[in-house]
């Protein structure tokens, strides 16, 4: 009968003892990855939520951005909105930068966004249409990073979740079954030998005693 053990296993006493000290560490390392993968769990759902209501924030915020645009671009006209848009000055790249959640790397840009609640021109002079609307999208495009970095926080979590859950049933399924297949391997093998070497000596026994066997 084919036995799962793990190649090149001797049955020894030692290597019985090495191989429980080895499922004591597999089984503590399992549960620590346990642990680890119902944290990772609990966090992503968390940010799941807080992602669900943030994205129907901006739909609404997105939706009255543009209606705001219309009354904007009925009142004032296209001209001006495209006048006062050309006040508004090139922020430029972002700065990218990192956070850590539960010891991954994350995007965090929105750290040092200036006045992104604010129109990006001075707005004396300028129609309240333009300025509502000005303001409207400010925020759309606060939420649109806002979105992105949670986007990306739950991909990481995803990924890591998906790859701890595989470190968690190789565990489950490959390593520790077949440590203890081997132990009770070696168990066995140890036992068969001791019943040999008693029936052995009670032959040596047997012979100096002049007993037939």
């Amino acid at each position: 009968m084919a036995v799962r053990i793990i190649p090149g296993t001797r049955p020894t006493r030692i290597e019985l003892q090495r191989l429980r000290k080895r499922r004591e560490v597999a089984e503590r390392g399992r549960d620590l990855l346990e642990d680890q993968l119902n944290s990772m769990l609990l966090e992503f759902f968390q940010r799941y939520a807080r992602y669900q209501a943030d994205r129907a924030a901006f739909d609404a915020v997105l939706a009255d951005a543009y209606s705001r645009y219309r009354d904007a671009e009925m009142v004032d006209g296209q001209t001006a909105i495209r006048e006062a848009g050309y006040t508004v000055p090139d922020p430029g790249d972002l700065p990218l930068q990192e956070r850590s959640v539960l010891g991954l790397r994350v995007p965090a840009a929105l750290g040092d966004i200036p006045a992104l609640g604010t129109p990006g021109y001075c707005p004396v002079g300028a129609s309240p249409h333009i300025v509502l609307a000005a303001a409207r999208f400010s925020r759309v495009l606060y939420l649109a990073l806002l979105l992105g970095e949670e986007e990306e926080t739950l991909r990481a979590l995803e990924r890591s979740i998906t790859r701890t859950r595989r470190k968690v049933n190789a565990m489950d399924r490959v390593l520790i079954p077949r440590i203890i297949e081997t132990l009770r391997y070696i168990e066995e093998q140890l036992e068969e030998q001791e019943r040999e070497d008693l029936y052995r000596r009670k032959i040596t026994r047997a012979k100096k005693r002049g007993e037939p066997e």
